[in-house]
Order: C-alpha cells, then structure tokens, then sequence
C-alpha cells in the first residue's frame, strides 16, 4: 500500500510545474497563430486571385461570342438603373441560370418595392450572391442597402437591396502628374468601357471594344480590380460595389491603391453628398495587406503595391496611351 502511495506522490505534478506547462503552451499558441493566420490569409489571395482568372476567361469567352469585352453598362437611363459588367458575364462563370433570369429589356430596379426591397424580377434577383464576384479576404457579407439619388430624384433616393461584388471593371480618366484628364474615347481606359459621359450626363452607345482596341497590348493593361467600398454606415450612399450594377467601374482618382477618405462616412454627421467620400467612391482598394489584385486583358492577374507610382497605375488603367507598362 505504501509503495501505490509513493508511486502516485511521485508521479503526480506539482502546482508550479503545471503553470510552467501552461505557460509554454501559451508561448507555443502565441508563436504558431500568426503563422497560421498567414497561412489562411495566402490561401485566401490565392482564391481572390484565382477569382479574377476566371473573370478574365470569362470576358474572353464573352468576347468570343459577342467579338467584343463586356461595355461597363449597357444602355438605360442611369448608372444606378443600368446593368454592368458582371451582369453580363454570369453565363461565363457558371452562373447561367442567374444570368437567365434576368430580363435586359428594364431595369435592375424592376421588381422593387417602395422601400427598395426586391419583390420580384430583377430587383430580387439583384440580392442573390455571386460567390466568383466576393473577395474571401474582404468580410462584406451583407445586404447593400445603396441610396440611389438618381433613381427617384428624391433628396436621398430609395434604398435598395443588392448584394454586393468587390471586383470593378477598369474606367480610368487619363491621369496625368497635374491630375486627371477626362474626355476622349483614351478616358474610356480600357476593356470595360462605359457607354455614359462622366462630363456631360448623356448616354452614348458603347464603344465595342476587343483586342483590336487595346493597342497597348493585354498584358500592360488591366481590365478588372478589387474595388473595396469603404463606407461602414448603412444604408450606403453610394451604388459602387453592387454585381448587377453599371457603376460598378474602377474610375481611378490619384488617390494611392488601398486609399480611404478620412470621412469615410464613419462620422454619420458628414452629408451624404460629402465630396471628400464621392470622388473616391470607384477606386482600387482591398482588404488584404500592402496592395490589391488587378486583372489584365490577357487574363494573367497580378498583385500591385500600394507604393505603385500613381502614373504608372494610370498608364495601366488605359488601353491606348503608348504607354506599355507591364505589370509590376
């Protein structure tokens, strides 16, 4: 009985051996879980990227088809009413029966309610989520509920419900070191250009851009970007970042790749046209750390730093500047 006593004493753990034990096992968490995070975080832009490759076979089977790139928007009477880009991929992505729904003869408000909801039509359909549009790395999960001034005419429009997409189509103004010059077929940027004149309100027809139009060559321009919206307040002033919409295009200001207005709209005090916000609304910007993904016309994407000079990031937003910069 003595010798079971004297084996169970000196097998046992001491108090002070066992807060050793937890605390190595601490250090040992505390050292492996940013290595894990990383290795979430890698494999998360792998899928981003991964996301955009298949966008950019996508819109080079929409151009075999159609012998054209997919027009920003396509015509209606505005950018908050009109389809975009992404709409009219969805049956090069594996989203035909989507893409099948929805009726290009109205609107993308057709089949809302007077609060914005979609009811029926294509306003409904605007709510279902595209899974190849959303970035894994940006946690934007929820409904947009995107106040569309122009839609109604209203002082601060309707809200209506769409879900959201983190990939923009490229409509850059030409940048230059004193800043942007708009105007011109050159503005148009690139693949995606969009049928409505930023200057002047009307809506021209599109352009049908293809190969033949990117004389820069497709592999010194980019075409797509992740477009991250900024804003935190809900519902959203703006209509960027909406899969179905036509203003969800990447018009690139000279603001640096990741950038965010100080307004932010985190203060619900700034008004809702707050300019500081507004010319940032389409920019280049993501959730992951030191840059974001671009995808060029020859369908290859490639990761920019936030450190890319401003005019080089211009010269790959246009297609036919004679500027041939390949990606960084």
């Amino acid at each position: 009985m003595s010798r079971k006593k004297h084996d169970l004493q000196f097998q046992a753990f001491t108090l002070v051996e066992l807060l050793v034990v937890i605390a190595i096992i601490g250090i040992l968490i505390g050292l492996l879980l940013p290595a894990v995070q990383a290795a979430r975080e890698a494999a998360r832009r792998m899928s981003c990227s991964n996301n955009l490759h298949q966008i950019g076979i996508a819109i080079h089977n929409y151009h075999d088809t159609q012998n054209c790139f997919p027009a920003g928007q396509i015509a209606g009477i505005d950018t908050c009413t009109n389809f975009g880009w992404a709409a009219l991929t969805l049956p090069y992505i594996e989203q035909s029966n989507l893409g099948a729904l929805l009726s290009f003869n109205t609107t993308i408000v057709d089949g809302a309610d007077s609060e914005g909801r979609g009811v029926d039509g294509n306003a409904k359909l605007a709510a279902t989520p595209v899974p190849p549009f959303l970035c894994p790395t940006n946690p934007d999960r929820n409904m947009l509920r995107c106040e569309d001034y122009w839609t109604t005419g209203a002082e601060y429009g309707v809200a209506y419900e769409r879900f959201p997409a983190h990939y923009s189509g490229v409509c850059s103004e030409t940048i230059t070191s004193q800043g942007i010059t708009a105007g011109g077929d050159g503005r148009l940027g690139t693949i995606v250009g969009a049928n409505r004149d930023w200057n002047t309100g009307r809506n021209d027809p599109a352009p049908r851009i293809g190969f033949q139009s990117i004389t820069d060559g497709t592999s010194n321009t980019m075409v797509i970007a992740e477009s991250a919206s900024y804003e935190t307040i809900d519902p959203k002033v703006y209509g960027n970042g909406q899969w179905i919409s036509g203003s969800n295009i990447f018009r690139k200001s000279t603001a640096p790749i990741n950038y965010r207005p100080k307004c932010e709209h985190f203060n619900t005090s700034e008004p809702w046209w707050c300019e500081k916000c507004s010319a940032y609304q389409h920019e280049m910007r993501s959730w992951h750390t030191g840059g974001a993904y671009g995808l060029y016309g020859d369908a290859s994407v490639h990761f920019l730093s936030e450190t890319t000079d401003i005019m080089i990031l211009g010269y790959l937003c246009n297609r036919q500047d004679g500027q041939a910069f390949s990606a960084p």
